[in-house]
């Protein structure tokens, strides 16, 4: 077993590396307070979105799809003369038009994962090392 203490460091080696070091935990801070504002500002914008997004499945559940269904029935009823054809036509236009407004809404709520946090915390970690 190795009892011996390790030389001592003189001033100058001592300073200059506390130097370092205080550089290396201001620039690791100043890394870290950009990235929580990018991604609070990242978040904030994608809130917003599916805010607007849910308003918008709102009014096109209660506008645009009840238009296209009374369409669609009239449509459907001139070709088929079947009323359950006019609903089942009117039904499969609504349903695609929600799952385009779904996946709309998937995407933003992706955003709120937070990729670019991941990112930049595998970019900062590289450049530590």
């Amino acid at each position: 077993m190795n009892t011996q203490l390790p030389p001592q460091m003189d001033a100058g080696a001592n300073a200059e590396s506390s130097a370092d070091l205080r550089d290396d935990l201001g620039r690791y801070v100043q890394a870290w307070s950009r990235l929580f504002t990018h991604e609070v500002q990242l978040a904030r914008t994608s809130m917003a979105w599916l805010f607007i997004g849910t308003g918008a499945i709102i009014a096109t559940a209660l506008t645009i799809c009840i238009t296209f269904a009374a369409l669609a029935a009239f449509v459907a009823d001139h070709w088929l003369h079947d009323w359950a054809g006019d609903i089942a036509v009117a039904l499969l236009l609504e349903g695609i038009a929600l799952c385009t407004l779904l996946g709309a809404m998937r995407r933003w709520w992706r955003n709120l994962s937070m990729p670019r946090s991941r990112a930049a915390l595998a970019h900062l970690l590289g450049h530590m090392q």
